[in-house]
């Protein structure tokens, strides 16, 4: 990969923000002050601020528009609304959960059949309006029915993650899962379903992703006692070389689909971008194992121990070589 295919791929990321920055004034802003005043509710500052900057516009810009590019096509007005209304269906779905403490049938009902439920909270409403469009609108309904089903099905088994006792092969199962599940679904609003090889690639990058996110959130998860691959890990070492090995087995995924050459390097190399990010934590990780004479009790550390910040200049540079150095990565 030259370092001009880099350049391009990145133009292509930073145009695809602006035009969803401008789409978010235009629809997204307007629309989540209509939804606040019809429902008589508000999203919380921290969660409105995550839909406008990261589901709203990083996972449509940077996600859904390079499953397009792969295509060698680019986003409709259809596909960018649907994918953006399902940036604001994430984190209220996180709420009818953690907040509104919904059961399980009702958040069923919600998911297949929202049209009937009778929903009395802020966010189950919220949530009942925009799945209800969405399964009006996807051209590809029964594979965005399976898709949420996957995504319920694996966010009803993370309350075992609370156990301590939960085994490797269970964190792993969920974690994998969770992120495919997440990625998978944000395809299946698009005008073409994944077909079985792109949801291979889509597996293994949601699993990255996924436990990317737990990398950075080690400090929050073992404050809150939820167990994960990285806090139950006793060697970040070889935790580092299984997420590599999991970077190769995404490529090789990725430069195997039925695209052209061009599309699927520029595919790789944004995808490893976030993958990038992990690294870099990765390493300060086991900078700290080695300090500490080679252990590592995740619940003695310090948030300073566990904060990884990369707007330091030179996890910035640490980065940059990790997105060169990523995509190159094949299996042997």
């Amino acid at each position: 990969m030259s370092l001009f295919s880099y350049i391009k791929a990145f133009r292509q990321v930073y145009k695809e923000i602006q035009v969803q920055r401008r789409y978010n004034q235009s629809f997204l802003l307007p629309y989540l002050q209509t939804l606040e005043t019809k429902y008589q509710g508000q999203f919380a500052p921290e969660q409105k601020h995550r839909i406008e900057k990261y589901y709203g516009l990083f996972i449509t810009s940077f996600l859904c528009s390079s499953y397009k590019r792969l295509y060698g096509t680019a986003l409709t007005s259809a596909e960018r609304k649907r994918a953006t209304l399902f940036g604001i269906l994430t984190p209220v779905g996180d709420d009818l959960f953690d907040t509104d403490q919904l059961d399980n049938e009702s958040i069923r009902a919600i998911t297949f059949n929202p049209e009937t439920y009778n929903a009395t909270t802020f966010s189950s409403k919220v949530a009942k309006e925009i799945q209800a469009f969405l399964l009006a609108n996807v051209p590809h309904k029964a594979a965005y029915i399976q898709a949420s089903a996957n995504v319920l099905d694996i966010q009803m088994a993370t309350d075992a993650q609370k156990s301590p006792t939960i085994s490797t092969t269970e964190l792993e199962h969920i974690t994998y899962t969770k992120g495919a599940a997440s990625v998978i679904i944000y395809h299946q609003c698009l005008d073409m379903a994944a077909d079985l090889p792109m949801q291979q690639a889509l597996f293994y990058i949601g699993s990255l992703y996924q436990l990317g996110n737990d990398i950075f959130d080690v400090y929050k998860d073992v404050r809150d006692n939820i167990y994960t691959l990285v806090n139950t890990c006793k060697n970040v070492t070889e935790l580092k070389q299984q997420f590599l090995q999991r970077v190769r087995e995404q490529n090789g995924a990725i430069m195997a689909l039925p695209c052209s050459q061009q599309n699927k390097k520029a595919f790789c190399i944004v995808m490893n971008t976030i993958n990038a990010r992990s690294i870099v934590a990765l390493n300060q990780f086991i900078a700290l194992q080695q300090k500490n004479n080679g252990s590592i009790n995740w619940w003695q550390l310090s948030r300073k121990d566990m904060i990884v910040d990369m707007e330091k200049p030179l996890n910035i540079l640490r980065w940059l070589y990790y997105i060169w150095k990523l995509p190159k990565l094949l299996p042997a």
